[in-house]
Parts: C-alpha cells; sequence; structure tokens
C-alpha cells in the first residue's frame, strides 16, 4: 500500500497557512469542499447507518470486531475532524484543533448512540462510545504530539 498520500496530507496539515485568496468567494468554496465538506458526509454517513431499523450485522463471535469497527470508523473521523478544524483561520490561531475535534468527537459519539436507541431494533451502548473515542483521541493524539515537534523546531 502506498502511504505517501496521507504522509503528504497529514504534513500539509501541519504546514498549512490558510489561503492567501481566502477573501475570494471561489478560494472559499474550494476550501469548504476540500476540507470541511468530508467531514461533514462522513459525519452524515455515520448518522444514516444509525438510522437503519434492525441492522443486522454478521454474527460475529467475538465482540471485539465489533469495537475494532467503532475504533477504525472514528479515527477516520477524527482525522476528517482535525483536517476540517485545523483549516479554520480562528481555530489555526488558537492552535486547539485537538481540543475541539476531541469535543466534538466526544459529543458525536454520545449523540449518535443516543439517536440509536430511537431506533427500533437498535440499541445505545456504552462499549461502543468508549471504542469510538478510544479511535478518535488516539489519532488526534498523534496529530497534537506531531503539531508540538514542529512547533519547537
Amino acid at each position: 500500500m502506498n502511504y505517501s498520500f496521507w504522509l503528504t496530507e497529514i504534513n500539509n496539515m501541519f504546514n498549512h497557512s490558510p489561503m492567501q485568496n481566502s477573501k475570494n468567494p471561489s478560494g472559499k468554496w474550494h476550501r469548504f469542499l476540500y476540507y470541511h465538506f468530508p467531514m461533514i458526509l462522513y459525519g452524515g454517513l455515520i448518522i444514516t447507518i444509525s438510522s437503519i431499523p434492525d441492522l443486522h450485522t454478521p454474527q460475529v463471535r467475538n465482540i471485539a470486531f465489533d469495537k475494532a469497527a467503532h475504533f477504525v470508523e472514528y479515527a477516520l473521523f477524527a482525522f476528517l475532524t482535525f483536517r476540517s478544524f485545523s483549516n479554520w483561520d480562528w481555530m489555526n490561531r488558537l492552535g486547539r484543533g485537538c481540543i475541539f475535534a476531541a469535543l466534538f468527537l466526544t459529543l458525536f459519539a454520545v449523540f449518535d448512540e443516543f439517536y440509536q436507541s430511537l431506533i427500533p431494533g437498535r440499541f445505545a451502548s456504552v462499549y461502543d462510545v468508549f471504542a469510538d473515542l478510544c479511535g478518535a483521541l488516539l489519532v488526534l493524539a498523534f496529530f497534537e504530539v506531531r503539531r508540538r515537534r514542529l512547533s519547537r523546531s
């Protein structure tokens, strides 16, 4: 698997300077589509899947598979959320993209499980929220450590 795209994307997040042309409407539109829309789309996908009544997943004897799926799902969501939040000018100036992303992902995970409990045939699980947050916080911790190392040099 070629990881160069992901490594380039991660490096670009930390070397990002806000678009020079931020007053240009097409520049703002491009930035929205490139940085923010993937996070919104992925969050919508999570809610859509949570809305499916009586969703039957393949019977897996090992519950670890289900929790690993939640972990990976929110690890990817954390990547997209941090990418989006770190490209808001005001948040970039504060250097607090990870904190706001962690708060957002925590609220989103709790809301998702609560919403899922309202769907017939679905139920909420604190363990799912825990797995979601473990995946999200691991990715965000990586980004925070990387940001601090880059700010020292």
